[in-house]
Order: structure tokens, then sequence, then C-alpha cells
């Protein structure tokens, strides 16, 4: 059974510089630029930008998701950014986010795309494992948190 972190890679892993929440989302899905999960990065950018025009993604608790299906991804995957310092994303509760996670799916994996966005949410609700994700250095290690927790079955 797929793991959530079977969508993500140590690469796709970073601390943001960015302070900005536009900024932060650019920074975040360059790290996909070459690694075959999306045949266009700047598709997937404007995507990502429009949905957050239309409403936050910062859902409150120092986390923002911000997320697209489009066309030119091909490998379903997340990056993970953290902000020690906080963004500014207009979450609900008015709150700086610490913790960025950017969901890229192709337009017909939604399904998977929906299953891997509740597994996610599931496993951030924990505020342990939150604050242990943004508070470590390793990418790997944040793989290994993310491992560790149970999931539900994301591909069919």
């Amino acid at each position: 059974m797929a793991t959530v972190a079977d969508f993500t890679r140590a690469t796709f892993i970073t601390q943001l510089k960015s302070t900005d929440k536009y900024r932060a989302i650019e920074e975040l899905a360059g790290v996909f630029e070459g690694s075959g999960v999306c045949g266009s990065v700047q598709d997937l950018i404007r995507s990502l930008k429009e949905r957050e025009e239309i409403m936050s993604t910062g859902i409150g608790f120092g986390i923002a998701i911000p997320h697209a299906k489009i066309e030119s991804v091909s490998e379903m995957a997340f990056a993970i950014g953290i902000s020690r310092g906080g963004i500014n994303f207009d979450s609900m509760d008015g709150r700086p986010v610490n913790l960025v996670i950017l969901v890229a799916a192709g337009e017909s994996q939604h399904k998977e795309y929906l299953r891997l966005l509740s597994n996610i949410m599931a496993i951030l609700k924990k505020d342990t494992v939150k604050e242990r994700i943004i508070h470590t250095d390793s990418p790997d290690e944040i793989l290994a948190i993310l491992a560790s927790e149970p999931a539900q079955q994301i591909l069919d």
C-alpha cells in the first residue's frame, strides 16, 4: 500500500526563503523542475496562484496546502516548504503559516488527489507530528515521519 511519503522526495522538501505567499508558491513549485513530475512548472505555478486568488489555501493552524490538478502533471506529488518565521497566507485563523504543502496532480487523478489531500490533513492535524516536521532540518527525517504515519489507500 502506498503511504503519503511515496508521493514526495527529499529533494521536494525545502526551507522557504520567501516571506510572501505567492513567492513561496513559486519557490516551492520550483522543486519539481526537471523531476519528471510536471511538464510545465510555469503552468503549475499559474494554476496554483489562480486557485490562491479565488480562496486562500491557508487552512489555519500554521498550515497552507496550495494544490492544483493540471494536464502537464504526469506524476502526482507534493512538496513541503518550511518557514520558521512564518508567511502571511491570509489563513482562516489569521495566523502565519510555517508549513506549506504543495500538491500537484494530473487532470485524471481526481480520486487519488482527494485521498492524498485527506491523508496529508489527517497526518498534519496531529500537532506533535506537525511540530516535528517544522523543527527538523533533515528531509530524510521528514520522509521517515511521514512513512511512519498510518494512511488510507491512495492508489486504486
